[in-house]
């Protein structure tokens, strides 16, 4: 039987350096109450889970679970391996980037705004920025007898 290892990481503020991690398999990390920080976790850990942090910088090779991100505002994530899955709840503003591999990943939302997704895609393996929905249209169609959600997309 695996056990896994709670790792904290709490009231840092405005770190000249990144803080710097060696997570294993068994690790699942909390980050609390940080800001103005940057945190690189290397190697492959269980999962993350952010809270009520302000510009936070998470880089972070791979996990076997998810990134938790709560009431934080102005996020960043990049993740250089893979991660099945990113679930944000709360969050004001966030720049995600995932490498070629993670390009799949799941992103959940509730609750946020100003989320911008970043995938490396094209000949030059560029990024390129696509906005996450931040307003859902919900109504019931009778003729269907089911709800109807749909994103609701502003031109100008």
């Amino acid at each position: 039987m695996l056990l896994t290892e709670r790792l904290n990481k709490e009231n840092f503020e405005k770190e000249p350096q990144p803080i710097e991690i060696e997570a294993e398999i068994n690790h699942s990390i909390l980050i609390s109450k940080c800001s103005n920080t940057t945190i690189i976790i290397k190697g492959k850990a269980n999962a993350v889970t952010i809270e009520n942090t302000n510009r936070l910088s998470l880089v972070l090779d791979s996990l076997v679970s998810s990134v938790d991100a709560v009431k934080s505002q102005n996020f960043a994530l990049q993740v250089l391996g893979t991660i099945p899955t990113v679930l944000m709840d709360q969050i004001d503003g966030a720049q995600v980037y995932f490498s070629k591999e993670s390009a799949s990943t799941r992103i959940f939302s509730s609750k946020s705004a100003g989320i911008n997704l970043n995938v490396i895609s094209g000949p030059d393996d560029d990024y390129k920025e696509l906005p996450l929905p931040a307003q859902i249209c919900s109504y019931y169609d009778e003729e269907k007898g089911d709800l109807v959600n749909e994103i609701v997309s502003h031109a100008g």
